[in-house]
């Protein structure tokens, strides 16, 4: 059995041994876990797969153009008898939450059945699987748009929606580093296949109803602007979403809105998951590795894109990066 990095062709022979499939991205999903996952289904249903989604939370709202057919959110729900595990956009059993990861445990990794990791993150953690991983990739969409052609498969609009759509979210429309040559071949070659990038375009940036105003005018009154190491941080706190009667959905992109300012090389933005619980999303402009800086707080990413969880206070959370921001500025003169 093979383990460690894969070829597309290899991959491919693992896959078609297989029938019946279960398909895994991380919590708290984006375009690309959603898009990479669900693209990635349909086209195995096409090879006559019988094929599962699963992610511990349901699809967001602002991506609920792409219609899913077989995607759970219970692992009680879920058929039996998979032969197959595929990951997708992660690179970390423990970011598909515990029950799926003990499900991971139980049915495959303790009965040597076969996974695939396909992702683009860097600092896998993953060992124990057939790895199919590439850092400079824009987004996984594009590892599964590679692996449709290496089955020199036919993609229809909806599989090309799916795919256009993890490009366009993981690159910010275009505007981030990552934007290569690659990602715009790909992205033509899905237009003219049906995607539906009015579509996309429109649910993904929207500006919304006036509460999500609300909560950003909210959100924006805490920044802290770091002029030396070049860092703007905001953050919410669950009371601001009350308040407004809005959900995390609405502040979906701060980070990344950050790094439009002149003086900004790198966006935080942390929300509260629960009392003394965190999350931190950071977008930066090549200014630093983002990869590497979160992975010292047990998170990690790609160098212009990256997070982690936090237990503890938020003031302690704020000085503890402006620290460690300060002293990487200074070990990299």
């Amino acid at each position: 059995m093979l383990r460690g990095n894969c070829s597309l062709s290899q991959i491919r022979n693992i896959v078609e041994d297989s029938k019946k499939i279960l398909i895994v991205s991380h919590y708290n999903p984006d375009g690309d876990a959603i898009g990479s996952s669900l693209a990635l289904c349909a086209f195995l249903n096409k090879l006559s797969k019988d094929c599962s989604v699963y992610n511990r939370d349901e699809i967001p709202n602002y991506l609920n153009f792409l219609s899913a057919t077989g995607f759970y959110t219970s692992i009680d729900l879920l058929p039996t008898d998979f032969d197959l595990l595929i990951i997708v956009d992660l690179n970390d059993f423990e970011r598909t939450g515990p029950d799926m990861q003990n499900y991971i445990d139980l049915n495959f990794i303790n009965t040597e059945k076969p996974i695939i990791v396909i992702d683009h993150h860097e600092n896998n953690k993953i060992n124990d699987a057939n790895l199919y991983i590439d850092t400079k990739a824009c987004s996984t969409g594009v590892l599964i748009f590679r692996l449709i052609k290496e089955f020199q498969g036919l993609i229809d609009s909806y599989i090309a929606t799916c795919l256009l759509t993890t490009i366009i979210t993981d690159t910010a429309s275009f505007k981030n580093s990552n934007s290569n040559e690659e990602a715009f071949l790909i992205s033509h070659e899905l237009v003219k296949s049906g995607g539906d990038l009015q579509s996309i375009n429109k649910k993904i940036f929207e500006t919304g109803d006036i509460k999500k105003l609300a909560l950003r005018t909210k959100i924006y009154s805490t920044l802290r602007f770091e002029k030396k190491i070049k860092s703007a941080i905001c953050y919410s706190t669950n009371s601001f979403y009350a308040e407004t009667h809005t959900s995390k959905e609405d502040s979906e992109g701060i980070a990344n809105s950050l790094i439009n300012y002149s003086d900004v090389e790198l966006g935080i933005f942390i929300r509260e998951i629960e009392p003394q619980k965190w999350k931190a999303s950071l977008r930066g402009n090549n200014h630093y590795n983002l990869s590497d800086f979160a992975s010292k707080f047990g998170g990690g990413g790609h160098r212009n894109a990256s997070g982690f969880m936090f237990s503890g206070d938020l003031e302690s959370l704020i000085e503890k990066i402006i620290l460690e921001l300060k002293d990487e500025q200074n070990t990299n003169r």
